[in-house]
């Protein structure tokens, strides 16, 4: 009987995945994916949602790399994930469906990440990763590079508050409430793509595709008399302008802005939990979110008044989402605000100059209590100058 259970223990010692750090360390996403496809706790579990939505932005990455975008426009907050560097030489043609496919599919490994995070238990876990040394295949070229860092595009996309010196490892030990903090993130995420989704975006495409791709289908007319150009030059710009000045959207899908509106408030949900979960910690143990009596990435402090603040702010866009406060508009009088629930059940064409001067919003204008400038300001106010990266870091 002593044999047999040393047998059984050896077994399922031998079949234990390898650490996550492992796998990103050498950018084998797909390896770990398979190797954690069966979680058997809370780690293993944190590790494959990790994985999963990770291979979902390299994915991304890599797409659209593929397709040849325009390396200027990966400076944009949601193109970031793709590499910077010089544009790839393609003959493959970008499509708005293929295009639209590559953003969907992002939702979709959000959605499994999301899912798998759906499943962890209150069993007490920590995962270790050198965040320093995590590497994705940006590119899609089937070769994980040295400089094809993580790091490079969490620092650019989440606005990491790390202070590192040069060589320095970022080790981080995440925990529970970074499980709630990741599973925030991928409702934040497919929010924001549920809202691309919704609209036809066709006539943009039809006034600046060749800008943004190398080689578009449609070709947008103007660039068939265009002459060649090189670099950067004021042509470009004028198209542009032109994409804004066409940006007249008819929805395509009717419950897009109402998916996107439900994973918001998921969201917030999520954060909640999080930084209940942050707080009730004892430990200070390599955090990615800390509480005040712990450190964060770089030697991050959070003060306590910050923490409270971010709930009120939380249940402030709560609130809006709800339709329970009204969105104001710089061009509407005081004590009027766009009803966000209305909105997003019964969504407008998204016609860019109207939302700027305001009578695109007409049929959701109510009195009542609007969230306004002095609320914001009164909000936002334990965080100085650094709210926006604390709102994108921590969500």
């Amino acid at each position: 009987m002593g044999l047999v259970l040393l047998g059984t223990v050896l077994s399922a010692g031998a079949s234990a995945p390898k650490p996550l750090d492992d796998f990103l360390h050498t950018g084998q996403i797909h390896e770990g994916l398979a190797a954690f496809a069966s979680p058997k706790n809370n780690s293993e579990r944190f590790s494959l949602a990790a994985l999963q939505a990770l291979d979902g932005m390299q994915q991304f990455s890599a797409g659209l790399h593929q397709l040849g975008i325009n390396p200027e426009f990966t400076r944009l907050p949601f193109l970031r994930v793709v590499p910077s560097g010089s544009p790839l030489v393609t003959n493959e043609t970008a499509t708005p469906e293929k295009v639209a496919a590559l953003f969907s599919n992002l939702r979709t490994s959000l959605q499994h990440a999301n899912a798998t995070l759906g499943k962890m238990s209150d069993e007490d876990f920590k995962v270790e990763v050198n965040l320093s040394q995590a590497h994705l295949d940006f590119d899609g070229d089937g070769v994980v590079s040295t400089n094809e860092l993580l790091m490079a595009v969490l620092g650019r996309t989440l606005g990491i508050p790390a202070r590192l010196k040069t060589g320095e490892d970022l080790m981080i030990h995440f925990d529970a409430a970074d499980a709630s903090w990741l599973k925030g993130y991928t409702h934040f995420l497919s929010g924001i793509i549920d809202i691309l989704l919704a609209y036809d975006w066709l006539p943009v495409w039809n006034q600046c595709a060749h800008v943004i791709f190398q080689n578009p289908d449609p070709v947008p007319p103007i660039a068939r008399y265009a002459p060649a150009r090189q670099g950067r030059d004021i042509a470009q710009w004028i198209d542009l302008i032109a994409a804004v000045h066409d940006m007249r959207l008819e929805p395509r899908d009717k419950n897009g802005l109402l998916d996107a509106r439900n994973e918001f408030r998921a969201m917030i949900s999520c954060s909640r939990t999080c930084w209940n979960q942050v707080s009730a910690e004892t430990d200070n143990d390599h955090e990615w979110l800390p509480s005040p009596a712990q450190t964060g990435p770089g030697g991050t402090k959070v003060t306590q008044q910050q923490i409270d603040g971010w709930r009120h702010i939380l249940d402030e866009l709560d609130d809006i989402l709800a339709g329970k406060k009204l969105l104001p508009h710089q061009m509407i009088k005081s004590g009027t605000g766009i009803n966000i629930d209305k909105l997003v059940k019964s969504p407008p064409p998204l016609d860019l100059i109207l939302m700027i001067q305001g009578s695109a919003f007409i049929p959701y204008l109510e009195e009542g209590p609007v969230s306004d400038q002095a609320t914001w300001r009164t909000l936002t106010q334990p965080f100085g100058p650094g709210f926006m990266q604390f709102a994108i870091w921590s969500q």
